[in-house]
């Protein structure tokens, strides 16, 4: 027969809880985390959400949904090793889902571990073949990598599974750019626009590039106009990205200045008509003359000081005219081509002061025709790009850059 003393045991027993209950509760505490953590995203207080997340996966290193936030929100805020070190724990934790593959290589991608995030999103396609996120994602770190063929193959991947989905053919048009496959290019981002009903502002961007790329200017300024009704901080950055350097305006110089609109047969004694020394009066006499050239971007001071990289020459058609219109009466009196000194460059003001020499001759009757003296610089500035064609030169009888 039981006595009282086995009865108060057993009723002791009975109400202490078991393991089973211990791990229910504890689940059941870390779910309260959870929501509540996810209360704190929806309030924009991520760094409270991360406190409740890391409370969640404490009380119960099982729950799968805590680990994703917490990672989602590490990933969010920029703490890419948290990010990384919680994305870990969760591929361990399920090493046959896609999408923690996913979120882990996400993670490295976002810490420029792009090799590491390469595996990760390798592993990710291996486990869904079809899955057009895991190709795409594969794909991007690639073209990160310069890995240009490898984006190539996974971007018409992602287009053959969604051939629906705008962002595979934008995609492809980003890679054919980097490959200088301009025509590629341009076919693709306009499948890309032709699928997105939205303003899709980087496949309008990197249109303007291929644009700039294929050297098709007209094409490009129409995308900068569009882009500027849709995004103009993008349209800005287009803009400043494809800007080609050139001439935007030509005087005299400041100081012993050379007036190119003097027409053909001016002698060389008028040009120092305000020279004290009337220094060309003088047989055989040598004289500076500058012009001063300003810029649209800034430009390599180096490139813009070498004396190769400009020239004088004589006008021979088109829009700088021709030198004394086609006829030369009296060659013998024809003064030499001027000859470049120096040139100066201020980096504040992006201008360039030309100086150049013009000799008299003997019997101090030599003659020059100024307005069609091209002068032309084929230099680069500072992000190394060539001149523009249509702004390298100029003369006095076009009266603007050309």
């Amino acid at each position: 027969m039981a006595t009282t003393s086995d009865n108060g045991t057993s009723l002791f027993l009975a109400i202490l809880p078991t393991a089973e209950t211990q791990q229910a509760q504890r689940a059941s505490l870390a779910n309260n985390q959870l929501i509540a953590g996810v209360r704190m995203l929806q309030k924009s207080r991520p760094d409270e959400a991360i406190k409740f997340f890391k409370k969640a996966v404490a009380l119960d290193s099982s729950n799968v949904d805590a680990y994703t936030y917490l990672g989602n929100t590490y990933l969010s805020q920029k703490k890419n090793k948290e990010a990384i070190d919680t994305y870990k724990k969760l591929v361990a934790m399920k090493p046959f889902d896609k999408d923690a593959a996913v979120n882990l290589g996400n993670a490295y991608a976002q810490d420029k571990k792009y090799a590491d995030a390469e595996k990760s999103y390798k592993k990710a396609v291996s486990i869904s073949p079809n899955d057009k996120l895991a190709h795409y994602s594969l794909g991007q770190t690639y073209l990160l990598q310069n890995k240009l063929k490898d984006a190539e193959t996974e971007f018409l991947k992602v287009s053959r599974i969604a051939p629906r989905d705008a962002n595979g053919f934008y995609a492809l048009g980003q890679t054919y750019n980097k490959m200088g496959k301009f025509d590629a290019a341009i076919t693709n981002l306009k499948q890309a626009l032709s699928l997105k009903h939205e303003n899709f502002t980087l496949a309008e961007t990197e249109l303007g590039y291929a644009y700039a790329g294929k050297g098709d200017d007209y094409n490009l300024e129409r995308q900068i106009t569009k882009l500027k009704k849709i995004d103009s901080t993008a349209a800005l950055e287009l803009q400043a990205a494809t800007l080609k350097p050139k001439f935007t305006n030509v005087s005299a110089g400041s100081y012993d200045p050379f007036l190119p609109t003097l027409g053909p047969n001016t002698t060389l004694e008028m040009l120092t008509a305000t020279d004290p020394k009337h220094t060309l009066s003088q047989a055989n006499a040598s004289k500076t003359f500058t012009m001063d050239f300003q810029f649209n971007s800034d430009m390599d001071p180096v490139s813009v000081q070498s004396l190769a990289n400009w020239q004088i020459r004589k006008a021979n058609g088109g829009a700088a005219g021709y030198y004394n219109y086609g006829y030369t009466p009296n060659p013998q009196k024809e003064a030499n081509l001027p000859i470049i000194k120096s040139v100066a460059y201020n980096v504040t003001s992006r201008l360039a002061t030309v100086t150049f020499s013009l000799k008299q001759n003997a019997d101090v009757s030599a003659v020059i025709d100024p307005s069609h003296l091209v002068f032309k610089f084929s230099g680069k500035n500072i992000d190394g790009k060539a001149m523009d064609s249509t702004g390298d030169e100029f003369d006095g009888f076009a009266g603007k850059p050309f």
